[in-house]
């Protein structure tokens, strides 16, 4: 009796190796159908972490999980799977552990009852839209309300930058279409703008940022389409790496700028006749940038763009992929009472120097008794200054060093 007690004590102990669960996330629909299949529903906050919902109509009514590449390996989230059946074109019943899911009509609700309510779902991108009531109801992550729910909307926009897209996870293989919208950029280029940034005062580094344009494109050639160009803010100057959202204020670290429309942040892409151009704002935008590694080309730096937006059409587009980016430096000399835009210099992200001592940038410069002489922009242990020919330095804010 012993034995076989400390035998199944033994399996007790390894069954969750054995029967770990994964979850993929749906990039695209499934192509033998949506019925049938378990499914997680949720927000991804980051590349790394996620909110999964938990089935309750309620404030915090999520469980915390960890991603990885599209992944969640966990086995204690069988109660807030979702079962789906297929019940006509592009109409399925959501089952949860509680019932089947709906939305009371015109209402902001979760309403679960023990009949099934027709949904609709569709895939665009890496998120999921899934929607009911003749699809003015659609299931969003609201981060004021901080929680899962259904939202009305009649004019079907759902704009607020509060209402966050979610994603849906299978669990098991399954095998997906290819998804739509997805982006496959080739080039990237970042300017950085020393000159519409804040800098360190008094040895303050941890409060600056820089401005920084961010374009996208099929080629180098800038009539290239597709084209993205996002308006961020960039906490150093010399990597792009973090998470930008639209909704974060110009004050955070990692903002990107969507509140001007199309004057600062704009998507360019073939119109309907698949000639010349058709331009949309970018109203909502998240993006999670990587490093990766040094890139094999000259001035680049290999990095992991994850970028989400959704124009001013109401088309949500993704790009998830690695990327060489080039990347120009651009500064003013804040030495006299008008800053003046000093020429771009190319420079590699992540090597911590815009130029090198050999290749510094020659620029004219005027000395203080008003004499023209040629300086170099340089920058030594993470220090960004402007040497004269006769030694003397200044830094970014125009301030003599030496």
């Amino acid at each position: 009796m012993k034995k076989t007690i400390s035998f199944f004590l033994v399996c007790w102990a390894v069954l969750p190796l054995w029967a770990t669960a994964v979850y993929t996330r749906i990039d695209g629909k499934p192509t033998e159908g949506w019925g049938g299949h378990k499914f997680l529903i949720v927000y991804e906050r980051s590349a790394t972490k996620a909110w999964v919902w938990n089935g309750e109509d309620a404030q915090s009514n999520y469980t915390e999980v960890t991603l990885s590449d599209g992944k969640i390996v966990s086995d204690q989230l069988a109660a807030y799977q979702v079962l789906v059946s297929e019940e006509g074109s592009n109409r399925y019943a959501l089952k949860t552990a509680n019932g089947f899911m709906g939305c009371e009509a015109k209402k902001n609700s979760i309403r679960i009852s023990s009949n099934a309510s027709d949904c609709t779902l569709k895939v665009n991108g890496t998120y999921t839209i899934l929607e009911t009531n003749t699809n003015t109801c659609r299931f969003l992550f609201s981060m004021t309300a901080n929680r899962f729910r259904f939202y009305y909307d009649k004019d079907k926009k759902w704009q607020d930058t509060d209402k966050k897209n979610i994603a849906f996870y299978v669990l098991g293989e399954v095998e997906q279409a290819e998804a739509q919208n997805q982006l496959d950029f080739h080039y990237a280029q970042a300017n950085m703008y020393a000159c519409d940034s804040k800098f360190p005062v008094n040895g303050d580094i941890n409060n600056q940022y820089f401005y920084t344009e961010l374009f996208l494109a099929q080629e180098e050639d800038y009539a290239a389409i597709p084209q993205v160009n996002l308006e961020i803010l960039a906490p150093t100057q010399y990597s792009i790496a973090g998470t930008y959202r639209s909704d974060y204020t110009p004050e955070i670290k990692y903002y990107i700028n969507c509140t001007a429309g199309a004057k600062h942040s704009d998507f360019w892409f073939p119109n309907k006749s698949e000639q010349g151009y058709a331009q949309a704002a970018i109203r909502l935008a998240e993006m999670t940038i990587t490093k990766v590694g040094k890139s094999s080309k000259p001035n680049a730096y290999v990095y992991h763009i994850r970028l989400q937006f959704t124009d001013s059409n109401q088309k949500i587009w993704t790009l998830d992929k690695d990327m060489d980016v080039f990347a120009a430096w651009v500064d003013c000399d804040r030495s006299g009472q008008n800053p003046v835009d000093m020429e771009p210099v190319s420079f590699a992200l992540e090597s911590g120097n815009h130029v090198s001592e050999a290749d510094a940038t020659q620029v004219e410069e005027q000395t203080e008794d008003g004499k023209s002489s040629v300086a170099s922009k340089v920058v030594e242990d993470g220090v960004f200054y402007i040497r004269m020919a006769d030694g003397t330095r200044y830094n970014a804010i125009g301030a003599r060093i030496n």
